[in-house]
Formats: C-alpha cells, sequence, structure tokens
C-alpha cells in the first residue's frame, strides 16, 4: 500500500496495512503499535507525534527525514532497518532497550530525550546531538562521537579510551560521566 500526505490519527490505525507499504509525507498522532509489522516499511518525511511504539519489528524498514516528537519507543531494534539512508530525529521522547548498534547515524538528534539503557555499538554518531538528553544505563561501545553535542546531557557513561569524543561538546557539571570507567573519586 502507498500512502501520501495523510493524517493517521488513533481511529485510524486499525484500517492501516504496514508491512511492505510506503509512507511520504504522513503524520501520525497519538497512536499505540504494540507489536505491530512494519518490515519492508518506507517511512520518507514522516513524523510520528504523541506516539508509542513497543516491540515494533523494523526489520528492513526504511526511515528518510523521520521525526519522533513527544513519543515513547520501547525494545525497537533499530539495528535491523535497512541502513542504506537514515535519517532520523528524535525530540522530547522516551526510548528504553533500542538497540541502534552499528548503524551510520551522522548529524542525528536525539534533543531533550530520555534514553534508558539503550544500545550504541559500534555506531557513527559524528556530529550528533544529545543535549538537555538523560542517558541512564544506555551504553557507548566503539562509537564515532566526534563533535556530537552533549550539553546538558546527564546520566551518560562514556569511555573515552573506547569511544572518539574528539571535538564533542560536554557540560562542566557532566564531565564525571567521562571519567566513571577510569574509578576515581571526583571531590
Amino acid at each position: 500500500m502507498y500512502y501520501e500526505d495523510m493524517i493517521f490519527s488513533k481511529e485510524d490505525f486499525d484500517l492501516l496495512t504496514f508491512e511492505n507499504s510506503e509512507f511520504f509525507n504522513c503524520n501520525f498522532n497519538n497512536i499505540s503499535f504494540n507489536s505491530s509489522n512494519f518490515s519492508n516499511t518506507s517511512f520518507e518525511n514522516c513524523v510520528f507525534d504523541s506516539c508509542h511504539l513497543t516491540s515494533v519489528d523494523l526489520t528492513d524498514s526504511k526511515f528518510v527525514e523521520v521525526k519522533f516528537l513527544k513519543s515513547e519507543l520501547i525494545s525497537l531494534n533499530f539495528s535491523n532497518i535497512n541502513t542504506f539512508v537514515i535519517e532520523i530525529e528524535f525530540e522530547d521522547s522516551y526510548l528504553k532497550y533500542c538497540d541502534f548498534a552499528k548503524l551510520n547515524l551522522t548529524k542525528t538528534k536525539f534533543t531533550s530525550s530520555i534514553l534508558k539503557e539503550c544500545i550504541f555499538l559500534e555506531t557513527n554518531l559524528n556530529k550528533s546531538d544529545f543535549s538537555n538528553t538523560n542517558l541512564l544505563g544506555t551504553t557507548f561501545e566503539n562509537c564515532n562521537l566526534e563533535n556530537s553535542n552533549f550539553q546538558d546531557a546527564i546520566n551518560y557513561r562514556i569511555n573515552p579510551l573506547t569511544n572518539s569524543i574528539k571535538g564533542g561538546k560536554f557540560s562542566t557539571s557532566g564531565l564525571v560521566g567521562l571519567l566513571k570507567e577510569f574509578n576515581i573519586k571526583i571531590v
């Protein structure tokens, strides 16, 4: 199915087919997607506003210029998406147990959000923006975080020996997140 220039709300959810579908310039407002199948689905220039996505199958799905605003995303494996072009943005959203391993997320915004126990493993996050974000329990391992913005971010643990952070922006109050791996006491 192909959908273009449409606005979907709760009432439309039962009418939508996602698997092997294309959505262009569509808005999804206040919809809960629980264990939905988005496999082989293309989203281009779409907005998810105040949506809830839990355990959604993202296998080979495509995200180009997609924004998640005030949305909740739980147990999503983004590392299974189509990696040819990825352009996603998260603003004022809650992400928990999401996997972003081995993706190219250059210039991705995760602003004013909560990322709880998410995984970034060998992820390219060059020039990404985590400003005003709570990163409690989130893992960064062998990531490119060069020129990324962590201003006013809290609860992050980033080991500068296993992640590239050159040119990164960090608030003074958050610097302890770069030193936790060294087991030193800051007084």
